[in-house]
């Protein structure tokens, strides 16, 4: 498959992404594909470059644009709202939080400067206008007298007072507190100890008395009532009345600073988010426009909005049409850029290029991405939006906030711990399902000011592709075939710096199909050691900002070489049986730290020790045997099975005692099943059969490390039907089993070890049959009920065994045997040990073995996400830091610069 000696250069070919879908697709549709083919797809889709061809494809999506079509919708919304004020405009009921919750704490960036007075003797800015800040000094707002410092909301210590609604959020911010040395802005304990009793509870008896006996009288009994049995809060709310909302902020605003020097020139913040499918209209009539964003603010006091300077709105239009997903050119960002703002196209070119605008690329295509740019104050322009992005809705199907993410990411854990992780499986069936119904929207929102919204024309140009999601299936499909034959390998090969580089690129690749893919410096690093370098540092796609330092160094910078994020050379079986990447350059501990949650050495002890197993290597696949009782079916009270309709049987009653003068756990008490269907409690009892066989199948012994040799969870098991065992599709049952068809003589033997007839001689303690619920039940049925109703039973249930599909094979002296055996065939081929054995039903033909349709495991855990350590520069790196004896790429290549936005930053 691969040479030692170096081939010539490829040829490099572009193609669209329509035509790299179809010759991926075309070399993995094959049933029982070879394993030459089967890598060669894995190293199209990672790569682009078909390797028996010697071709390096190079995508170029707006091959597949098409003219703008003729019935496109085009609808205009507000999609949130942000003010600072030194009052309260609000007119709704304002719900209070005695104890705040840290989460709706402003940590994140929202994209434009206010002025605030920071504390004396802070080193502070001339009244200027400048880049994005936004400079004013109207009314009681800003003291001209105080130093005004134009400063980013999210690095001011603030916390939030309540909610309005479900989407609004009301935060006070405290200019005094900022400390560029302090670490958080959450408000420290003391703080918020102050706020409480000194603000809110003198506000609230002279407002609100009535309801002021809610509230707890100090922070501590707060903290007390809030508080779980396991340490957590319950973050609950109190009502404050709209017609006194106003008063309540001057009072509180005066009475903060009166006791408080840090609480003067406080800030009131409102925050509407997410509200953009309720007030949508359309773009080109003024009057509803501005109809529309009364409805959107008509919690708040209007005219008084109106006046002030730092109110803003969101504007969005959003383009659709059915069956066709709408995608943004990378090199129409600045013709967006000039539509929406007063540039000149040599300004908005600039714009597009400075270290501010942030390119967010669509489904890892370079030639296809939104963009998010904050937009310089002009003072020729005061028009223009401070904030501009550009993006598609294709993000809606995996959205979802989780920690600082913005939507589904797969994870270090997860990636190691199954050999496909459920969640990329399930993403791969999301994307299959969706590729020819979703419909994907392009849209544009500005930040305006509000007196400016309900006026400012809103247009853009249409440049448009699809095909995008089935190229994400092309791409995860690459992704989970190669993970999974990593996962397959030996331990000693899985868990090198050069497989582990190339399991983190799988993870940083799958992650960027449907968000924007992770620039933060362990991504960086990751970026250096598996895409292709250059030191062409004006080349297009370049993925760190060149910087004089690279340029002295000639530092290769990580780059986007064909139109994608395709990797560069890996190797695959048969020179190495795990995938890899290339022994050129590792990651740092740090980034190992991040993507897996330890370091280097620490993940690969955990997974390969030397000297012992530990029990977190035990994976998930392995469920422990049911060595006692096998457990009771957890199934609801069935229908009767309509082989049992006809059964019937009046059980005499067995004997009480109810006494009241007996202790309760001495009463004899009847059955609380005792008036059950006769039916029903065959039923159950046969169900009872299907779970215990399963839950006896057992572990390879002397290997834990191995998964069970029945794929199902314990959980699985306990709730199984007999439509398990009329399944041909083995796989989605067993990882490993020995079979044959039964005789139709063996067939009716397996039978009657299962369900041995009255009169049957008791066995010499044989394994896992007295440890059989249903065993034991069994037998007490043959003891306590007629000979002829127990033949009718076995009569049902010999007629529903003929219809099974598969059966263990049953011994005397166990129900489970697992010794190879020549009689039995063993699958899947290529393997050659311990394996049950299982009997299949002499009419039917032989099982399947497949395992690609073996479903994810709904396997749900949460990891604990890792900020980034910041790390100091020197390019010296100690022998204790470097990776399998290699030193780790020199971080002043990849650290971020302090202008620079973080990609672990909230948007």
């Amino acid at each position: 498959m691969q040479r030692a000696n170096h081939p010539p250069p490829p040829v490099i070919q572009g193609c669209s992404i329509a035509d790299f879908n179809t010759i991926h697709i075309n070399m993995t549709t094959a049933r029982n594909l070879p394993p030459a083919e089967y890598y060669r797809a894995c190293i199209l889709g990672l790569t682009g470059k078909d390797i028996h061809r010697n071709i390096q494809y190079s995508i170029e999506p707006t091959r597949n644009k098409f003219d703008p079509p003729t019935e496109v919708t085009i609808v205009r919304d507000y999609d949130s709202f942000l003010s600072f004020t030194d009052s309260l405009p609000v007119k709704s009921d304002l719900f209070l939080y005695p104890i705040n919750n840290p989460v709706d704490t402003l940590c994140s960036s929202i994209h434009f400067k206010v002025p605030m007075s920071v504390r004396t003797g802070q080193v502070h800015l001339p009244c200027l206008v400048f880049d994005i800040t936004l400079m004013y000094t109207r009314g009681s707002l800003w003291d001209p007298l105080q130093a005004a410092r134009p400063m980013p909301p999210h690095r001011i210590p603030n916390i939030c007072l309540g909610a309005i609604g479900i989407r609004t959020k009301v935060r006070l911010f405290f200019p005094r507190l900022y400390d560029p040395d302090r670490k958080d802005v959450e408000l420290t304990f003391e703080e918020k100890k102050g706020l409480y009793e000194q603000g809110l509870m003198p506000v609230l008896r002279n407002l609100s008395p009535d309801t002021v006996t809610n509230w707890p009288v100090n922070y501590e009994g707060a903290q007390t009532r809030a508080r779980k049995n396991r340490g957590m809060f319950q973050y609950g709310t109190r009502p404050f009345s709209g017609s006194r909302v106003r008063r309540f902020g001057f009072e509180l605003a005066e009475a903060l600073a009166t006791a408080f020097p840090w609480a003067k020139k406080m800030l009131f913040m409102i925050q509407m988010q997410g509200v953009k499918e309720a007030n949508q209209h359309q773009p080109d009539d003024i009057d509803k426009a501005h109809e529309a964003l009364e409805n959107a603010l008509s919690d708040f006091d209007w005219d008084e909005l109106v006046e002030e300077e730092h109110c803003y709105v969101d504007v969005g239009l959003e383009l659709s049409q059915p069956g066709y997903a709408f995608q943004w050119r990378t090199d129409a960002h600045h013709e967006l850029l000039q539509a929406f703002t007063d540039m000149q196209p040599h300004q908005a070119r600039n714009l597009t290029k400075s270290h501010e605008f942030a390119l967010d690329y669509s489904s890892g295509l370079i030639q296809l991405s939104g963009c998010r740019v904050p937009i310089p104050i002009r003072t020729n322009l005061p028009n223009d939006p401070v904030y501009f992005q550009a993006y598609t809705t294709d993000k809606a199907l995996i959205q979802q906030r989780d920690g600082s993410r913005h939507g589904l990411a797969l994870t270090g854990k997860a990636a190691l711990a199954d050999e496909t992780p459920p969640y990329l499986q399930r993403l791969y069936e999301l994307y299959f399902d969706a590729k020819d119904t979703h419909d994907c929207a392009a849209r544009v929102e500005v930040r305006v000011w509000m007196k400016d919204a309900s006026s400012q024309a809103l247009d853009f140009p249409l440049w448009l592709m699809r095909e995008a999601l089935q190229w994400r299936c092309v791409r995860l499909q690459s992704i989970i075939r190669t993970l999974r034959a990593q996962n397959q390998g030996p331990p000693e090969l899985r868990f090198t710096s050069t497989a582990l580089t190339l399991t983190a690129g799988l993870m940083w690749l799958a992650n960027g199909l449907h968000s924007r893919p992770d620039d933060g410096s362990a991504a960086r690093d990751l970026m250096c050691a598996i895409l292709p370098l250059t030191q062409d540092y004006d080349v297009d796609g370049i993925q760190i900002v060149p910087r004089q330092h690279h340029i002295e160094n000639e530092d290769g910078l990580p780059f986007c070489a064909h139109g994608a994020f395709f990797f560069r050379d890996m190797v695959f079986p048969p020179i190495a049986d795990v995938p890899r990447m290339t022994r050129l350059q590792v990651i740092s501990h740090t980034s190992y730290k991040f993507f897996f949650g330890c370091n280097f050495n620490e993940l690969r002890n955990k997974h390969y020790p030397t000297a012992y197993i530990p029990r977190s290597a035990i994976p998930k696949s392995r469920v422990n045997t049911q060595k006692g009782m096998s457990k009771r079916h957890r199934a609801d009270i069935p229908e009767p099975s309509a082989a049992f309709a006809d059964l019937e049987y009046d059980a005499p009653p067995p004997p009480q005692d109810i006494g009241d003068d007996l202790p309760f756990d001495e009463r004899l008490d009847l059955p609380p099943g005792l008036d059950e269907a006769f039916a029903v409690t065959i039923t159950k009892h046969w169900h009872q059969f299907c779970s215990d066989v399963l839950q006896k199948c057992g572990n390879m012994k002397g290997n834990p490390l191995s998964p069970s040799h029945c794929r199902l969870s314990m959980h699985e098991r306990l709730i199984v039907t007999d439509d398990i065992y009329r399944e041909t599709n083995l796989a989605l049952i067993f990882y490993r089993l020995q079979w044959k068809r039964a005789y139709p003589t063996e067939w009716r033997e397996a039978f009657d070890k299962f369900f041995p007839p009255p009169g049957t001689a008791p066995r010499l303690q044989p394994q896992n049959y007295p440890n059989m619920t249903y065993w034991m039940e069994w037998a007490d049925m043959k003891r306590d009920k007629p000979a002829a109703i127990i033949d009718a039973i076995r009569t049902k249930y010999w007629a529903l065994f003929k219809e099974l599909y598969w059966i263990p094979k049953p011994y005397n002296d166990r129900l489970w045997k697992y010794t190879p055996d020549s009689a039995f065939i063993t699958l899947p081929s290529s393997y050659k040990s311990h394996a049950p054995h299982v009997l299949i039903n002499p009419g039917k033909l032989g099982p399947q073995w497949d395992p690609e349709h073996v479903a994810g495991e709904a396997v749900h855990e949460m990891e604990e996400e890792l900020e980034e350590v910041g790390i100091q520069d020197p390019d010296y790196v100690p022998a204790a830091e470097w990776i399998d004896n290699v030193p780790p790429i020199p971080m002043r290549i990849y650290m971020r610069q302090e202008e620079e936005e973080s990609g672990s930053d909230d948007e």
